[in-house]
């Protein structure tokens, strides 16, 4: 009796565990769920600068230097995201989108697109080594790249597209 009892503690275990553990689709949806709130929410107040350019950014994120006034290195605990701002473009744009469907051959991972009120926003993914993905999220003329692991793309999507939501730009 014991062993049985050993037995179905064990199996409640397991599946327990099983039932815990995040799957690869699960932390998809997050993600992209995640960066549509932040894109529908209204702009986070601005905390940091780069250059002339208002922005936030989360606790514990830093603005490296050497930077132009439309580009930067974000860095925390090591890791890198690369924000790019093109002043040119407006809330609407399109062009950070458009530039990485040049190649027809790219396979995606994650492709959404959002819209509204006149604003653009954008997060894809691509598989270029294994666990390592390359996340771009963008919003009008502003994006932020950078290589995550596929456990970090929940919170990344979504501190990503607070910060390139919480430029302005003309609509």
């Amino acid at each position: 009796m014991p062993r049985a009892r050993w037995m179905v503690m064990l199996l409640l275990l397991v599946g327990l565990m099983a039932g815990c553990s995040a799957t690869s689709e699960n932390l998809v949806i997050q993600g992209i769920s995640n960066a549509r709130d932040a894109f529908e929410a209204e702009p986070k107040t601005d905390n940091e600068e780069i250059g002339q350019t208002a922005l936030y950014l989360p606790n514990g994120y830093i603005i490296e230097e050497p930077q132009d006034d439309f580009n930067g290195l974000i860095t925390k605990d090591g890791n890198s995201f690369s924000l790019s701002i093109n002043p040119n473009e407006k809330a609407i744009s399109t062009l950070f989108y458009d530039l990485q469907k040049v190649n027809p051959k790219q396979q995606w991972l994650v492709d959404e697109k959002f819209r509204q009120n006149g604003r653009f926003g954008f997060v894809t993914v691509t598989e270029i080594a294994e666990d390592k993905l390359e996340l771009v999220v963008g919003a009008g003329g502003v994006k932020i790249t950078t290589i995550s692991t596929e456990n970090d793309l929940p919170i990344n999507m979504d501190w990503m597209m607070k910060t390139v939501r919480s430029i302005e730009l003309d609509e």
